[in-house]
């Protein structure tokens, strides 16, 4: 009778929509399963006589014996149910089924036939839609691409999914947006496409589903047996990036569920674009806000500078060495080559920078200074690069450096010697590069700065002692000045002493025009190791002393010219030429005469004249 009846139902089994992918039940009144189809035991992993044993409890462990029973009379009363359960196969795995029940009659016995569909793969797709829609709906940017690779892996039980981003300043370079293994999140990182499918899926602006081999396929992808990809792409077509599912398992996927993953792919482009231009925006934000602050900072240091008091508004000299010494700066201004000024201080190297500036290309940007010598050691590398807010104690908000503030302009690196040797490869790099980095940020900024820089320190004894790195002497020293001591141009101390005169008289409201010529012999005999700076204030006091229109030095005595190391030596030509051109300055350049050169000498005055001319000593020197 089982026979006939299985040849009777078989016919029913082929009869409903994909009835042949069914497995097909049939059992009467008590559960008993009376016959199943070759597709049952295919997917149940019973044999025929193993099906003879069994009921319908041990294949839906769910049934009670009164749940089935109330099933039965539903299904006598209707003549056909439709249902949704779960059933085991014999290796214990649960799947979830669908279940079309028909009652029958035959021969007097009641039977139930069922047909059952494996519905694994549309429950897999109906919750990869659901749980990925309704996780994704409310969020955006980082928290859209977090749950879209949880739930994505959640609901295809994948090894791990990630989304990711093409790198725009690496070529061939992802990094990740979200990446979730094993249950949970991993750090994001960066990955090259050599060696991995994503390389095609990025190239080929197409996905692509490999179901297994990967690792042997892929050198990168040790373990990962399969692979989907799918490309994000812009509203352009341009690839941005790419959502990856990798699994340790043949990745078996419904074309259903490879377009649900390609239909969020276009929202992750969505988000990936308006990341992207919240990116640009917030830069725009920054470049306004630092060039804000830079305006802000500039006008602040040039309103400093406009309180400050330089020493001339022009240099005053009639020394001819030092009008050689200006005739090589013009040369060297047009240039964008650094300049190194040394000399002794006092002698106005900021001042020889200034005229370089001046008559520079970049004279309609500012000259900013630094002075190394006047900044705590911790506190240089924030002024030459500048800070961001919490780069360290006290950093309460953004700070421009020089280097950014002279950008286009001059930055003038006074006692440059100074400078700690910590820092001294940061500034070379700067020098080279033209970039740097603030302090507590990893952006590189770049910058068009031409450098001047001073010292009055020996930088070769520097170098050789260790105290300066070399590379960064050779590098500064690209031009040499040597700022000439006022010693080496005593011909302009009467000019600067007429000047500072006039500059003090007028601010204390003193008209001076009387400079005694005893008070300027005893200025022009004076050797003023302090130099110019020095000269300024004698004068300074002299003018504050003078009671009325005439200069008076009141007490100041010079002191004796401290002895000379050995490399303050002279050639006794050199200082035989200093002795007479003291001695003509001191009588006004008489050669001849009672109160002349000559008879201070104790030289007859055309010996004289004859040793001035050897010697190339002429008024106005």
């Amino acid at each position: 009778m089982k026979a006939e009846l299985g040849h009777k139902f078989q016919g029913l089994a082929e009869f409903t929509v994909s009835r042949a992918l069914a497995s097909v039940f049939w059992m009467d009144e008590e559960g008993r399963i009376y016959y199943a189809n070759e597709t049952a035991k295919s997917v149940y992993g019973y044999s025929e006589e193993e099906f003879k044993q069994l009921s319908i409890f041990q294949i839906n462990r769910e049934f009670t014996d009164q749940r089935f029973r109330l099933l039965w009379a539903e299904s006598k009363k209707k003549g056909k149910l439709h249902l949704e359960s779960a059933h085991w196969r014999k290796d214990g795995t649960r799947f979830p089924v669908e279940i079309f029940v028909n009652h029958l009659q035959f021969e007097g016995q009641a039977y139930n036939v069922s047909f059952v569909l494996d519905i694994t793969h549309r429950k897999r797709k109906e919750q990869l839609l659901t749980s990925v829609s309704r996780a994704t709906s409310s969020t955006m940017g980082v928290d859209f691409f977090k749950s879209l690779v949880e739930n994505i892996t959640q609901a295809l039980g994948v090894h791990m999914c990630l989304v990711t981003q093409l790198d725009p300043s690496e070529k061939d370079t992802l990094k990740t947006l979200a990446y979730y293994k094993d249950g949970d999140f991993v750090e994001n990182t960066s990955y090259h496409l050599d060696g991995t499918p994503c390389k095609q899926v990025i190239h080929e602006k197409r996905p692509l589903h490999q179901l297994i081999g990967v690792s042997s396929d892929y050198p990168k992808e040790v373990g990962i047996e399969g692979y989907f990809g799918v490309p994000i792409l812009s509203r352009q077509g341009d690839c941005l990036g790419l959502i990856g599912l990798f699994d340790n398992k043949p990745l078996d996927l419904l074309d259903e569920e490879k377009e649900i993953i390609r239909m969020f792919s276009d929202r992750a482009a969505v988000e990936l674009e308006r990341n992207m231009a919240n990116e640009k925006l917030l830069d725009a934000m920054w470049q306004v806000e630092d060039l804000k602050n830079k305006l802000e900072a500039e006008n602040t240091y040039l309103q400093q500078e406009i309180q400050g008091e330089h020493n001339f508004h022009e240099i005053i000299t009639q020394s001819i060495p030092f009008k050689a010494l200006l005739a090589n700066l013009e040369q060297v201004a047009v240039t964008d080559a650094t300049v190194l000024i040394t000399g002794e201080s006092g002698t106005g190297k900021e001042l020889l920078a200034r005229a370089i500036h001046d008559i520079s290309p970049r004279s309609n940007r500012p000259l900013v200074k630094v002075n190394c010598a006047v900044l705590p050691a911790n506190l240089i590398e924030s002024e030459l690069f500048g800070h961001e807010k919490g780069a360290f104690t006290g950093a309460i908000s953004r700070k421009i450096g020089r280097f950014e503030l002279a950008d286009q302009g001059t930055l003038f690196l006074d006692e440059i010697g100074e400078l700690p040797l910590e820092l001294q490869s940061k500034l070379l790099r700067a020098l080279q590069e033209g970039e740097f980095e603030r302090l507590g940020s990893a952006q590189t900024k770049a910058v068009n700065v031409r450098v001047i820089a001073a010292t009055n320190r020996q930088l070769e004894k520097e170098v050789a002692d260790g105290a300066f790195r070399a590379d960064l002497y050779y590098r500064l020293n690209v031009f040499p000045v040597h700022s000439l001591p006022l010693r080496e141009r005593k011909e302009d101390i009467g000019l600067l002493v007429k000047h500072f005169v006039q500059k003090f008289g007028a601010n204390l409201g003193k008209k001076i025009t009387n400079i005694p010529k005893r008070a300027m012999n005893a200025l022009l005999a004076y050797d003023w190791p302090g130099n110019i700076r020095e000269l300024e204030n004698v004068i300074e006091r002299a003018v504050i002393l003078s009671p009325e229109n005439k200069l008076e030095l009141g007490g100041w005595i010079p002191k004796k010219n401290v002895v000379a190391s050995v490399s303050d030596f002279v050639t006794l030509a050199e200082f035989e030429k200093r002795y007479i051109m003291d001695v003509l300055q001191r009588t006004a350049w008489r050669v001849s005469g009672e109160k002349g050169a000559a008879k201070i000498l104790g030289m007859k005055p055309t010996t004289l004249e004859s040793r001035m001319k050897k010697l190339g000593i002429k008024r106005g020197l």
